[in-house]
C-alpha cells in the first residue's frame, strides 16, 4: 500500500494517532472476503453455513455492516505494513476510528496507540560498579548449622506407644536416615554449604534489585497509560492464579479483603510502572551490550520445560509460549551478569 498517505502525529504519554486512507481498490478487494466470513459464521433456517445465497444475505445484513466488517478486515491486513513503513514499535491495542466508509472509495481512518517510550539511560555500568563494589562477604555461624540441624531433629519426632513425643538423637545413624550422609559431620557440612548457597543467592538478588532500582530513578522516560493498564490487568490475573493455587474462590477472598478488583487495580499504579520500566531497561541494556540467546541454548532450556511440564502430567504446554518466556528470562540473566562484572 501507499504509506505516503498516512500522517503520524505524536501524543504525550508516548502515544501516537496515525492518520490516513488505504485506496479504494485495496479497500474494494476485501468485498468478496467479507461477504464469505459472514457466510461461514451466519445462521439462517434452510441454510447450511457458508451455503447462503449472496443476495439472500446482503438483504439480512444490509450495506453498513459489509462495509463495516470489510475495513476491519482491511485494517486488520495493513495495520503491520503501517507501522512498519513509519518505523513506529507500537504496543499494546490500538483504537481504531473510521472517518471516511463508502463502497468504491477510499477507507478513511485514525488509529490511536501506545508506541515504546524513548529510554535515555545514565551510565548503568558507573551505578553498577558503585553497588557491586559494597558486595557482603557471605557467613554461616556454627550456631545457625546446628539451629537447622535441630530442625530436622524435630521434625523426625515420633510418638511412643504412651503418645509421648520421641526426638532422635544427634549421631551418625540419625545423618544417614536424614539424606543417606555417611555420619553427623557428613550432614553439618551439607547444611552448611546449602545455608551459604542461599544467603548468596539472596544477596545477589539484594544487589540485582538495588542495581536496578538505581538505574530506573536515573533513567528518562514517558510511559503510555494504556501499557501501564495492561500491566495491571496482568499483576491482577497473577494474584488470581495465586488465590486459586491456595485453593480459594476469587470472590471469596475480595469479600475477605472488603475490596473490589477496581479497589485493588487502583493502588498499583507505581507497581505497574516499575514493573514495566524494570522489564524495558533490561531490554534496553541487552540491545546497547548487544546480548542474545543463543538458539542451541534456547532448545536446550525449552526441552527441559517441556520435560518438566509431562512429568508433572501436563502434556499441553505452547512451545511458542515456553521459547518467548525463556528467552526472556534467559537474556535477562545475561544483562544482570554483565553488570555484576
Amino acid at each position: 500500500m501507499d504509506t505516503t498517505k498516512i500522517n503520524v502525529k505524536n501524543l504525550p504519554d508516548s502515544e501516537v494517532e496515525i492518520e490516513g486512507e488505504i485506496s479504494a481498490e485495496e479497500f474494494e478487494s476485501f468485498y468478496s472476503p467479507a461477504l464469505k466470513e459472514f457466510n461461514r459464521t451466519m445462521k439462517m433456517d434452510g441454510f447450511r453455513p457458508g451455503n447462503v445465497p449472496e443476495d439472500v444475505l446482503l438483504k439480512q445484513l444490509g450495506d453498513h455492516a459489509i462495509l463495516e466488517k470489510m475495513a476491519e478486515m482491511t485494517l486488520q491486513h495493513f495495520y503491520p505494513e503501517i507501522v512498519s513503513g513509519k518505523d513506529l514499535s507500537v504496543v499494546g491495542r490500538p483504537e481504531v476510528s473510521i472517518t471516511k466508509l463508502a463502497r468504491n472509495n477510499p477507507l478513511g481512518f485514525k488509529i490511536k496507540t501506545a508506541i515504546l517510550p524513548e529510554i535515555k539511560l545514565p551510565d548503568y555500568k558507573i551505578i553498577s560498579q558503585k553497588i557491586n563494589a559494597k558486595k557482603e562477604e557471605v557467613s554461616v555461624k556454627d550456631e545457625e548449622v546446628q539451629k537447622t540441624i535441630e530442625y530436622l531433629q524435630k521434625a523426625r519426632a515420633t510418638k511412643n506407644d504412651k503418645g509421648e513425643e520421641v526426638v532422635p538423637e544427634l549421631n551418625d545413624e540419625f545423618a544417614k536416615t536424614a539424606g543417606n550422609f555417611e555420619n553427623l559431620e557428613a550432614l553439618k557440612k551439607a547444611v552448611y554449604e546449602n545455608m551459604v548457597e542461599e544467603k548468596k543467592t539472596k544477596n545477589t538478588q539484594k544487589r540485582r534489585l538495588e542495581i536496578l532500582d538505581q538505574i530506573i530513578a536515573e533513567t528518562k522516560m514517558d510511559l503510555p497509560k494504556s501499557l501501564i493498564e495492561v500491566e495491571k490487568l496482568r499483576m491482577l490475573e497473577e494474584m488470581k492464579a495465586n488465590v486459586a493455587q491456595m485453593g480459594l474462590k476469587w470472590e471469596e477472598y475480595l469479600t475477605n479483603l472488603k475490596k473490589t478488583e477496581e479497589e485493588i487495580i487502583g493502588g498499583w499504579e507505581e507497581d505497574a510502572k516499575k514493573r514495566i520500566k524494570f522489564e524495558l531497561i533490561l531490554h534496553k541494556i541487552a540491545d546497547e551490550e548487544k546480548i542474545d540467546v543463543p538458539p542451541e541454548e534456547l532448545d536446550r532450556e525449552v526441552d527441559k520445560l517441556v520435560e518438566h511440564y509431562k512429568l508433572a502430567g501436563e502434556e499441553r504446554i505452547d512451545r511458542g509460549r515456553a521459547q518467548d518466556y525463556l528467552w526472556n528470562l534467559m537474556r535477562n540473566e545475561r544483562v544482570f551478569k554483565v553488570l555484576e562484572s
